[in-house]
């Protein structure tokens, strides 16, 4: 009788197992078609920019300022808007050991003068910025209650998700438009490229944390 019973478990067991097997695997498909789609997900295609009142660069790549000083020298803003980070740690080393180190919104702004930008036209966000998600909070402060139009100038890679922490911070009377520079190139086939392979993942991991924490690192 209990080899009997025995007998009759096996095959409930082997139908588990393989129902377990058969999960895993259609989530690895998942999991791995998500990841080849996700360059083109992240890098969504915002139109051409509008007119607007202000560009806002979001704190990273030189490769924004470049564009926003391109939008303003196409007349697209009346003024252009620099975030401003915090420090990095080895920065703040560096400064302790003596060795000057020029403040990311600094080179923002040559890079901005250097274009045709005149100083008078350049403001900077207040507050110091940890994340993507600071800045847009910087952004709404800085603009307040103005109904004012802005472009906000981002990397390729960065667009969906800017797109969405600044869209969570303002509302129908204030028009917010996250564009991606041209200056920085990005493979959305992320396998064929080292540096669009590391921003893609480190993009994903950000957008995971961003799920799970409701918060985002830059």
């Amino acid at each position: 009788m209990a080899r009997m019973m025995a007998d009759q478990r096996q095959p409930l067991q082997l139908r588990i197992c393989r129902w377990v097997l058969v999960f895993v695997l259609a989530l690895l498909l998942l999991v791995l078609v998500a990841l080849v789609f996700a360059g083109r997900w992240m890098a969504a295609d915002t139109g051409a920019p509008e007119p607007a009142d202000v560009v806002v660069i979001l704190a990273g790549s030189y490769d924004r300022t470049l564009h926003a000083a391109d939008l303003y020298g196409k007349g697209m803003a009346r003024r252009v808007v620099v975030s401003r980070p915090v420090a990095e740690p080895v920065h703040l080393r560096l400064a302790a050991l003596g060795i000057p180190v020029s403040p990311e919104e600094d080179t923002h702004k040559r890079i901005l003068i250097h274009q045709g930008v005149p100083e008078s036209a350049i403001d900077v966000l207040p507050g110091r910025a940890r994340n993507t998600r600071d800045e847009a909070a910087a952004l709404a402060r800085y603009m307040g209650d103005r109904p004012l139009r802005a472009i906000v100038v981002t990397s390729p890679f960065h667009v969906r998700r800017a797109a969405i922490l600044v869209g969570r911070r303002f509302g129908p009377a204030q028009h917010i438009q996250v564009v991606a520079t041209p200056y920085e190139e990005f493979e959305w086939r992320w396998w064929r490229d080292p540096d669009s392979a590391r921003a893609v993942l480190l993009e994903t991991a950000k957008l995971l944390y961003f799920v799970v924490q409701g918060d985002s690192e830059r």
